[in-house]
């Protein structure tokens, strides 16, 4: 017995000018599926996760890329079903929508090109990474061409697209043999809509978690639609997406997290983190000097993790110089994130950094400070002082000169980051020796650019060597300037009263399958000050990027009033080590082998950290791990409170009077 034909008012509007939508639908799904199988192979899923999770992953993916192909199909839809026939009959209508097609098939494939590089960069899919160099394209686009071979990419995607038309151009020429007037372009849009509503609001969100391994549940998820979810979320409140607690249980418990030896007794301020630190140490109003060193993540140190040749001897040399630490992390994987921990001491809230929001101005930092003290304050880049908005956050808070690309003498080697790292060192020495002429105190904060993407560096004492990666080589060369700097310095007036901190801002990519992918977070901190710190010492206590301005204070012996959520690393003991981190959505506290990560709509995880730092879930977590929840809790909704209440700026007169309205 034969199927009797599809009613009228069902086959005819599928039949006529809506086959563009169905031959874009089908081409962007198609593309989607290719990506997530190229993305399959990259991270050999089906011999580390089984076959199993494999076809869960591509299930999933198929179920959230057609969700994301009826998205990005809805413009041209309302179009179709809008535009009248007479138009649509026309030669004009007939190139517009042509065209349209091969820009959109075009900019599609280079789009699944650039998530596959950024996969390999970050180990996920567009996130707030993505979102965050959205906003400077001036610096990603040098970055691209300079990094890979962009022009045989698209013209191979220019063939491919033209080639995918010269074959569709019969079947979309026949969009025009069926009219499809008012009445039958109705129902066919209807359909469209109740199956695009239909997936968005059944499709549970965590359809795309298939696994406990962190990359499989991101090849599983749509690069497009996590990209939206990151834009639309990344300037979101805490309160609202994550666990929170009453005021009454947050400031009690924070209280009793940050007081340490130089706390004065009794001096927290209520409902914030204001107290006051006392000076355990003879007062020293030395310089300070803060080296970020870009992407030094600690797996490139040969003091901390050795191999038969150190990518890092200059550093390796330093370390029996100074004071290191070797258990600490980053709050995050990008440079401004480490801006924001080094200089206000702030836990990584969730979103945007904090360099990035408007309101970041007169907040508490180490700068604003120093430069209450009488110090002078600096910051020298090699590239431009706008991108991520760094400029416009140093000089709203405390940083009173910037030295940026622009300053650098004309034939200066650059990148699409900057300057070479030894040409902003040779800046740096140059400006401290103009602040120390003048008799200041000064604190210089430099931040390198070299040890990044496209891994070019000027000719010279450091040469590539062909055994190696261009990473490793480009680390050798950050090293070999870093060291060239210290020693340098060394013969400059102001180093026998300047305390030096060399530190990665971040580890080299981020990799691996837990939610808070560690091993791309664990960074070099080292104390170098001849007479200041001692020589040679390991301080083996966890610690955090924000921990720096209390501990440099410390070191400076200073008593101050303090908002910092830092510790002082010398003086806290060593049980109260402590590291926060913030990767995509995820917000962590890791502490005493233990790490409570806080999810979207108030979930909360806990986990055991292993020697190889992975995660080993606890489903049931005793009285000690309860309060690791709380305490993550505490940090993260305390400080979100404070920074949009004002509770965060200086404790100059017109912050205590900001403070005093609340």
């Amino acid at each position: 017995m034969s199927t009797p034909p599809a009613p009228s008012w069902f086959r005819r509007p599928f039949a006529s000018r809506f086959r563009f939508a169905f031959v874009w639908i089908a081409i962007l799904w198609s593309l989607f599926l290719i990506t997530r199988l190229v993305l399959l192979g990259v991270q050999h899923v089906p011999s580390q996760n089984g076959m199993g999770t494999t076809l869960a992953a591509l299930g999933s993916g198929a179920l959230l890329d057609l969700l994301a192909a009826l998205w990005t199909a809805l413009p041209l839809m309302l179009y179709l079903t809008l535009l009248p026939e007479r138009w649509f009959a026309r030669a004009w209508q007939r190139h517009l929508l042509r065209a349209g097609l091969f820009l959109a098939i075009f900019g599609a494939s280079f789009l699944a090109v650039v998530e596959l590089f950024f996969f390999l960069e970050f180990n996920g899919r567009f996130n707030f990474v993505a979102v965050d160099y959205l906003m400077f394209p001036t610096e990603v686009a040098d970055n691209i061409w300079q990094s890979y071979p962009t022009g045989k990419i698209v013209a191979v995607l220019l063939a491919v697209t033209v080639a995918l038309l010269v074959a569709l151009r019969k079947p979309l020429a026949r969009a025009w043999e069926e009219p499809a007037r008012w009445r039958r372009r109705l129902p066919g849009f209807g359909i469209y809509q109740a199956v695009l509503l239909a997936l968005t609001f059944v499709l549970p969100k965590s359809l795309a978690e298939v696994s406990a391994d962190r990359a499989v549940n991101q090849i599983a998820a749509n690069g497009y639609l996590c990209f939206a979810a990151a834009l639309a979320g990344s300037n979101a409140t805490y309160e609202g997406l994550y666990a929170t607690r009453p005021d009454a249980q947050v400031f009690p418990r924070l209280r009793r997290m940050l007081t340490e030896p130089a706390t004065a007794p009794g001096s927290f301020a209520e409902k914030s983190t204001l107290r006051q630190v006392r000076s355990l140490a003879p007062a020293r109003p030395w310089n300070v000097v803060v080296v970020l060193e870009e992407s030094l993540g600690s797996e490139f140190i040969g003091a901390l993790h050795p191999r038969p040749v150190s990518l890092t001897p200059r550093f390796d040399a330093l370390a029996a110089e100074g004071t290191l630490l070797t258990h600490a992390y980053s709050t995050g994987n990008r440079t401004i994130r480490a801006i924001e921990a080094t200089t206000s001491s702030l836990p990584p809230l969730p979103g945007i950094s904090v360099v990035r929001r408007p309101a970041s101005k007169d907040l508490f930092t180490l700068p604003g400070l120093l430069r209450e003290r009488g110090y002078r304050t600096l910051w020298v880049y090699g590239g431009r002082a706008l991108f991520d908005g760094m400029g416009a956050y140093l000089s709203s808070n405390g940083v009173d000169r910037i030295f940026e690309q622009k300053d650098y003498p004309n034939g200066t080697f650059t990148t699409a980051w900057g300057a070479a790292d030894e040409s902003i060192f040779d800046q740096a020495l140059i400006q401290m020796d103009g602040f120390e002429a003048a008799g200041k105190p000064f604190y210089t904060l430099v931040l390198s650019v070299s040890n990044h993407r496209p891994y070019t560096f000027p000719d010279g004492p450091i040469r590539p060597d062909p055994k190696l990666k261009r990473r490793e080589n480009v680390v050798r060369y950050a090293d070999w300037a870093l060291g060239r700097f210290i020693e340098q310095a060394k013969g400059h007036s102001f180093f026998d009263h300047t305390l030096f901190v060399l530190m990665g801002d971040h580890g080299a990519r981020v990799y691996g399958a837990e939610a808070i992918p560690l091993p791309s977070y664990e960074v070099p901190i080292l104390f170098l000050a001849p007479g200041l710190v001692p020589a040679g010492r390991r301080i083996d206590t966890l610690a955090s990027s924000l921990d720096l301005p209390p501990t440099i204070l410390g070191l400076l012996g200073m008593t101050y009033e303090s908002r910092f959520f830092g510790h002082d690393v010398f003086r806290v003991p060593p049980e109260q080590g402590r590291a926060l981190m913030t990767h995509n959505n995820e917000i962590a506290l890791m502490r005493g082998g233990r790490i409570a990560v806080l999810g979207l709509q108030g979930h909360a995880s806990l986990y055991s950290v292993g020697a190889d730092d992975q995660f080993v879930p606890i489903p049931r977590p005793d009285r000690a791990g309860h309060e690791l929840i709380e305490d993550a809790i505490a940090y993260y909704d305390g400080a979100d409170q404070l920074y949009r209440t004002g509770g965060y700026l200086l404790p100059t007169p017109s912050g205590r009077v900001a403070e005093a309205k609340r």
